[in-house]
């Protein structure tokens, strides 16, 4: 799977937008909040795997923000 060309397509791909670290964090406290209020006793397999992919995409642009902000600051 790792020499797949739709895998090394996945690792050479760059995020396109990167938010300011504020609005980053925030977005990224209300996602955790919305997963965190998910009743797993009856919610669908579908609200599961999209909250986890909002959280993985909420990350992803915390972090990016916080490598952005490393850079300003060096």
């Amino acid at each position: 799977m790792h020499s797949s060309i739709a895998y090394s397509d996945l690792i050479s791909r760059r995020p396109t937008f990167v938010p300011p670290l504020d609005i980053a964090r925030e977005h990224a406290r209300r996602i955790l909040d919305e997963a965190n209020a998910l009743d797993l006793n009856t919610a669908t397999v579908g609200a599961v795997y999209g909250s986890l992919g909002a959280l993985q995409e909420s990350l992803r642009q915390v972090l990016a923000a916080l490598d952005a902000e490393d850079c300003r600051h060096a």
